[in-house]
């Protein structure tokens, strides 16, 4: 490129910038004309404005839409108007509960000649005696023809009144209601029963002793049904820990042992019930827990 072409560039450059800046100084001479001075307002509150969020939280307070409705969401109208809804537990029965607490393991199934809650018919006469009567069995204990009541049902921590109660849950599922009673109430609770007579087929006594163990589901199974009769020797049930009571039970052989407890058997000092009244316990848990008395009481 010669020096005339460099001359001639640099011309039109200058021209065309000179041209861009004059066009640009008129236009805005006419903008200054037709809308005059621009109005900036740059006090504190409305820069604070300009640069301030575009929207915040609304934490429950109402707000306007854009078309000036009051607008309340349900967060901030559960939290502006307390809750007038209250919770009311239903009677708890106290017949039902003191039931639920013992008296279910043998009246539930009948077990070992017990009347069947809601059956009339395995009830028999016990109705006809009067339910002042049935309550003094039922505190005291009682030894009839079908079986042994023990006393309290076997947990002596249950008050009379809770027993009472009891008595009149299970005679109110008697055909749907409750019997009426118009015999005049027994004021000796003091009753004694007369013992029934039961004849027992002598067994021989095993010749071998197993060796028995408890993993830890014997006791479990104890302290959940167990322990009712054998802590304290309710009906004359063999206490655990006395050995001299359970050292000619043991003679017999431990398969003899597990048979009774799980059938059930009527002996001269008492009544095991089948399975101690628990029907939802396994064979399996039943000689779990025989292992661990027998352990206990040698």
């Amino acid at each position: 490129m010669g020096e005339a072409q460099k001359s001639k560039l640099v011309r039109d450059t200058t021209a065309v910038v000179a041209l861009l800046l004059g066009t640009g100084f008129i236009a805005f001479l006419l903008a200054w004309i037709i809308f005059g001075k621009p109005n900036i307002d740059n006090s504190e509150e409305t820069v604070a404005k300009r640069i301030a969020p575009i929207g915040t939280a609304n934490i429950g307070d109402p707000f306007l839409l854009d078309d000036g409705t009051l607008f309340l969401s349900n967060t901030a109208t559960t939290a502006t108007e307390p809750s007038t809804k209250t919770t009311v537990a239903a009677p708890v029965d106290p017949g039902k509960a003191a039931y639920d607490k013992i008296c279910f393991a043998c009246h539930d199934a009948g077990v070992g000649g017990a009347p069947k809650i809601g059956f009339r018919s395995s009830w028999g006469n016990r109705p006809e005696k009067g339910s002042e009567m049935l309550v003094i069995n039922a505190i005291n204990g009682f030894t009839g023809e079908m079986g042994i009541m023990p006393p309290k049902g076997g947990l002596p921590s249950l008050s009379d009144d809770e027993v009472r109660a009891a008595v009149t849950y299970m005679l109110a599922t008697i055909d749907g209601s409750q019997l009426d009673d118009t015999s005049t109430p027994a004021t000796n609770t003091n009753v004694k029963s007369a013992p029934i007579e039961i004849a027992i087929t002598p067994t021989t006594p095993a010749t071998a002793t197993p060796v028995i163990v408890d993993d830890g589901r014997g006791k479990e199974v104890y302290d959940s049904a167990c322990f009712i009769c054998h802590a304290t020797g309710v009906a004359g049930a063999p206490k655990i820990g006395d050995e001299a009571n359970w050292k000619p039970r043991i003679e017999q052989g431990i398969e003899l042992l597990y048979s009774r407890a799980i059938k059930g058997f009527m002996g001269e000092s008492g009544l095991m019930p089948p399975k101690g009244g628990r029907m939802d316990f396994s064979d399996e848990d039943v000689n779990a827990a025989v292992d661990y008395m027998v352990i206990e009481s040698q």
